[in-house]
């Protein structure tokens, strides 16, 4: 099937806006021919092609793949979207776009000074990975995941994304399997692939007791499997298309052989925030000024605004204005800037930290960039938009809870970089 036939069908079934030229064909496996479509919309999608046709029960087969596709979804894979029938009878999937390093680049350049993955490395690599085998096993589609279990489909992220590997070629083979068959199949897959990246042999009494991959995985590093609680059924996501899934990846996520590239990283200028570093100088100010205040307003009661930064964050702002708060910063009231209604600085000689609340969402996402250029940190119902202040030394952060739309919080320090990741804004 020729590029154009595929942007053809993108654009026709499911709403795309495809040049033929935005179509490549990116990689081939045993039973299927991968292409990738990237536009500058943001949208990027990879199509797998099967040779094989479902037969004359087709119609029911690609019904029941997408309504098993549309229960599946797990932040470990490159999640699948959709099957469907070309003209031709032949069997496709859409998936978002694979993009990252493959494991087994890693993996290679270990081996070859003669060195291996410990056992610690590997539970915080894998740990995502056998998660989504364990979940798919359980939802009785194994056969979704039993290709990716190999270092070769497994891609590992840049660092700021909080899934450090990710599962590719998620989705329906060119034959479904027994589930029960394939998801044992999977868990010693994995145990394999554990095996291949530490050095060790698999440990067969670990793998008895723990029944699950995550299991084995943290029992395996020194944790206790039984740690390891069933997390219920995926959540359920239908096929959305037209989602824009992720960026562009340039280049391609697949070489024209096959392997898999690593996209190039652009790194974006970013315009300086006149603003924050008007803050961070008057902020130097006032660090000259700490002991008159200390001594003029220490242990009396947040009021208004400053009440409620601390209530919101009650581990990092002391209880009382001139009190000591997170990592013993001494906690003053400071005035607020632009869109502000409340500002609490806690700070000693080596290290910041304010946090503020704005008068509404609005007001505080003005004063930030756009979410792409965020590293994101945190995860669940917890996640934060880490932005790094150009030019400011020392260095300094801006940290934007998502849980929380009228705080922020600004640190910095010559350790700001490594203070921010233990922030206790999630507590």
């Amino acid at each position: 099937m020729s590029v154009s036939n595929i942007a053809a069908l993108l654009n026709q079934r499911f709403g795309f806006t495809f040049d033929q030229e935005q179509v490549l064909e990116t990689g081939r496996t045993a039973d299927s021919t991968l292409y990738t479509a990237s536009n500058e919309s943001g949208q990027a999608v990879e199509v797998e092609l099967f040779a094989a046709t479902p037969g004359p029960d087709a119609a029911d087969v690609v019904g029941a793949l997408n309504t098993a596709l549309a229960e599946a979804s797990h932040p470990g894979v490159f999640q699948p979207r959709g099957a469907g029938l070309t003209d031709g009878g032949h069997l496709f999937v859409l998936r978002e776009a694979p993009t990252g390093t493959p494991l087994r680049q890693l993996l290679g350049e270990k081996q070859a000074v003669g060195s291996a993955f410990t056992k610690t490395e590997a539970r915080d690599l894998l740990q995502p990975v056998a998660e989504a085998i364990d979940a798919y096993n359980r939802e009785g589609h194994a056969d979704f995941v039993a290709r990716s279990i190999t270092p070769d489909h497994l891609l590992v992220q840049p660092a700021w994304s909080s899934t450090p590997v990710k599962m590719a070629l998620v989705g329906p083979g060119p034959s479904l399997s027994d589930a029960t068959e394939s998801a044992e199949r999977n868990r010693a897959d994995f145990r394999d692939l554990v095996a291949e990246l530490t050095g060790t042999p698999v440990d067969a009494e670990l793998a008895g007791e723990s029944g699950s991959c995550a299991g084995y995985l943290l029992a395996l590093a020194g944790g206790a499997a039984s740690a390891v609680e069933d997390q219920g059924p995926l959540t359920s996501v239908a096929p959305r298309p037209q989602d824009g899934y992720r960026k562009p990846p340039e280049p391609y996520a697949y070489g024209p052989t096959g392997e898999y590239k690593r996209p190039a990283v652009v790194k974006s200028k970013m315009n300086p925030w006149p603003w924050i570093i008007a803050v961070l100088v008057l902020l130097l100010i006032a660090l000259g000024a700490f002991w008159w205040w200390w001594d003029n307003s220490r242990g009396a009661q947040w009021e208004g605004a400053d009440a409620e930064i601390a209530e919101a964050y009650p581990q990092l702002v002391s209880g009382s204005s001139g009190q000591k708060g997170w990592e013993d910063l001494q906690c003053e009231s400071a005035t607020p800037e632009q869109g502000q209604e409340g500002k609490i600085r806690c700070a000693n000689q080596d290290l910041g930290v304010s946090v503020s609340k704005y008068v509404s969402e609005d007001a505080r996402d003005e004063v930030v960039p756009g979410r792409d250029e965020a590293v994101i940190l945190g995860s669940g119902e917890c996640m934060i938009d880490s932005y790094e202040v150009p030019d400011a030394y020392p260095p300094a952060f801006v940290m934007v809870p998502e849980n929380k739309e009228q705080f922020m919080v600004v640190i910095n320090g010559h350790e700001a970089e490594e203070k921010r990741l233990a922030l206790p804004m999630c507590e």
